[in-house]
């Protein structure tokens, strides 16, 4: 499904705090790791020459915005399905909906990104918004209103 991606992981004693759970900041980090795990399954990268538009150029995906709230903590050796959906698509932006599930189904974690596309700007240097690539919003879809509206565990 193009609007849906799961990707399961195990917590590294490196990600957790002085407490042994994961520290709130690696939350980003997961949901950076499902987002470009989810590009590979659509058969593109986030970023190595494939995602290029008409002239040539590179195009980026810098976030715009970055949320998470926490739910049940994850701790060291914890397994953790993230779930990436789709939440929106518009002309120069993606948002997603990352949910984190714990192996006994429960709901660690929520967060959502928004990423722009842009292109440097060749005179500037500068980032630029630009218009999503055709070829890359051919491959995406938003994801069905039940699915983003309610938490259900993640179907593996």
């Amino acid at each position: 499904m193009p609007y849906r991606h799961t990707l399961t992981d195990r917590v590294q004693f490196a990600d957790t705090d002085m407490a042994g759970i994961v520290h709130f900041s690696n939350f980003f980090r997961y949901m950076e790791r499902v987002e470009h795990d989810f590009f590979r399954g659509m058969g593109m990268s986030i970023w190595d020459g494939h995602n290029v538009v008409t002239d040539g150029d590179y195009v980026g995906w810098p976030r715009v915005h970055a949320s998470c709230d926490y739910r049940a903590p994850l701790k060291f050796e914890d397994v953790f399905t993230m779930e990436l959906l789709v939440e929106e698509v518009r002309r120069k932006t993606v948002r997603y909906l990352v949910r984190f599930w714990k192996e006994d189904g429960d709901l660690s974690a929520e967060g959502r990104l928004i990423v722009a596309c842009v292109q440097r700007d060749k005179a500037t240097g500068k980032m630029k918004a630009v218009e999503i690539p055709q070829r890359i919003l051919e491959k995406l879809e938003v994801a069905p209103p039940e699915l983003i509206k309610g938490p259900g565990s993640p179907a593996k």
